[in-house]
């Protein structure tokens, strides 16, 4: 009876731990590689089921050399952004690295740079999935590439003219796309309105704390997706 019970543990723990591993999220540098204006302030994003924090103590330099840096956070579910302000006007290459973490460097050039006063994008819908035994990963919604080195955007949509506006902080990612919809294992809209078509505003925000408009751009819908040839019900999401 003792060993059953000890099988039973046993297997529930690594259900729970694949669970937990298949649903880690997606994180990165937003405009990684862009130029930007001395003393940037720039976003390193964490999307997932769980929210998040930084991933630990920050290292930046520019040419080579230490820089300050101070850090807050913007929590916008699943998306949490960590807002570093890089405290110098200094010129050069910026590099930002979460020590030990094993993750990625961030990477700019810092200059004098414009930014411009209007922003436009193109839409899409993205739609992956990753199949696991133990949870449902899918990735589907709005993409917005947009054609500015943008940190963030603050989005707001609507079902139409006499609904509520539903408000969302999002990143802009290093291929400068803004994405809404499910992301993974968790969501901040759901695809089927996108499907029937919303009402859209979107502010872009620039690294030098600047506001942009994404011009002609107040109505988008997705594409509905073409009907499954499987009878496979994991197919047909």
């Amino acid at each position: 009876m003792k060993l059953a019970l000890a099988a039973v543990l046993v297997a529930l723990m690594f259900h729970d731990a694949g669970a937990i591993s298949a649903c880690g999220g997606d994180s990165g540098w937003s405009s990684d590689g862009a130029e930007l204006a001395p003393h940037p302030k720039v976003v390193y994003w964490i999307t997932g089921r769980g929210g998040g924090s930084a991933p630990g103590d920050l290292i930046a330099k520019i040419d080579g050399k230490p820089v300050k840096t101070k850090v807050g956070t913007i929590a916008s579910s699943p998306n949490t952004l960590v807002l570093v302000e890089v405290d110098s006007d200094a010129k050069g290459a910026l590099t930002l690295e979460w020590k030990g973490s094993g993750l990625p460097a961030g990477h700019y050039t810092i200059k004098a740079v414009t930014y411009p006063k209007v922003a436009h994008a193109t839409s899409s819908r993205f739609h992956s999935k990753l199949p696991h035994s133990t949870v449902r990963e899918v990735f589907d919604g709005l993409a917005l590439n947009v054609d500015v080195p943008a940190m963030r955007a603050h989005v707001k949509l609507r079902r139409d003219a006499k609904a509520s506006w539903t408000e969302l902080d999002v990143p802009v990612d290093a291929k400068h796309q803004i994405r809404i919809g499910e992301l993974g294992c968790a969501r901040n809209y759901e695809p089927q309105l996108l499907e029937k078509g919303v009402d859209i505003d979107v502010a872009l925000v620039m690294a030098d704390g600047s506001s942009v408009a994404v011009d002609k751009l107040s109505h988008v819908f997705i594409e509905k997706l073409a009907k499954p040839t499987s009878e496979n019900p994991w197919d047909a999401e």
